[in-house]
C-alpha cells in the first residue's frame, strides 16, 4: 500500500475541514501503526510505516464525537504519555467561544506591573493583573471556558491564545 499522508495537509480550524477530515479519518488509519494510546482522552498516536509522519487522533463532542485523525510532529512516546497534542477541534470550538469575550473587551495597560509574581507584563486597567492573568482568573472561576488540554504545534501554537 502506498504513503497518502501527503494527500493530508494541516487542519484549518472550521467545521467544514474538519468534518471532512472525519470522513477520510478511516482510510487514514488503516496503513498506520499505533505507538501511544491515552483511554482516558480518548487519543490515539501513531505512524506511516513509510514515510514517519506522526498522526494523532482526536474527537470533539459537538462534532458528533467522531474520530478524527492530524499530522503531529515527532515526540518522545513519554513525552506524549504525559502531554498529548493538543487536538485542533477543541481549538477551534475554544476560540469560537472566546471570540465573543475578546470582541466586547479592551486591554489597555496601565502604568502598574502586573500582580503576579515574576511576570513581566503590564496589568490592564481596571485589573491588577496583567490580560494574560485576568483571562485566566475568568477561566478559574468558570466566567470564560478553560483552554483546552494539549501541547500546542505548529500550525496551531502560531496563533495561540495567550491564556
Amino acid at each position: 500500500m502506498n504513503c497518502t499522508c501527503f494527500q493530508y495537509s494541516a487542519l484549518e480550524l472550521d467545521r467544514r475541514s474538519i468534518n471532512k477530515r472525519i470522513k477520510a479519518t478511516a482510510a487514514i488509519l488503516k496503513p498506520l501503526v499505533l505507538l501511544a494510546e491515552n483511554p482516558t482522552l480518548r487519543l490515539k498516536l501513531l505512524r506511516c510505516p513509510h514515510c514517519a509522519q506522526h498522526w494523532q487522533t482526536g474527537w470533539e463532542w459537538s462534532l458528533r464525537g467522531s474520530e478524527y485523525a492530524y499530522h503531529v510532529p515527532e515526540i518522545d512516546l513519554a513525552d506524549w504519555q504525559q502531554e498529548p497534542y493538543l487536538q485542533p477541534a477543541a481549538w477551534m470550538v475554544y476560540g469560537a467561544m472566546m471570540e465573543p469575550y475578546y470582541a466586547k473587551n479592551t486591554f489597555e495597560p496601565s502604568n502598574k506591573p502586573c500582580g503576579v509574581a515574576g511576570c513581566p507584563h503590564r496589568a490592564i486597567r481596571f485589573s491588577g493583573v496583567c490580560e494574560p492573568h485576568h483571562v485566566e482568573q475568568l477561566q478559574q472561576f468558570g466566567m470564560l471556558p478553560k483552554r483546552p488540554v494539549g501541547r500546542l504545534f505548529p500550525p496551531y501554537g502560531a496563533t495561540a491564545p495567550a491564556a
